[in-house]
């Protein structure tokens, strides 16, 4: 995601459905506390998720 990547290339490059890539990233946006996906990745930056 940090890399600009959509959830299709996402799947495809985990062996996973964009459904699932989807899935997680409402998930991780929840935890985050994040609006989207750009705040997501800030949120990363910040707490040492995202190298």
């Amino acid at each position: 995601m940090s890399d600009g990547k959509s959830n299709a290339e996402i799947g495809r490059d985990l062996f996973v459905s964009e459904d699932t890539v989807k899935t997680h990233a409402r998930r991780l946006f929840r935890k985050l506390g994040a609006r989207d996906r750009a705040h997501a990745v800030a949120a990363g930056f910040r707490a040492g998720l995202v190298a």
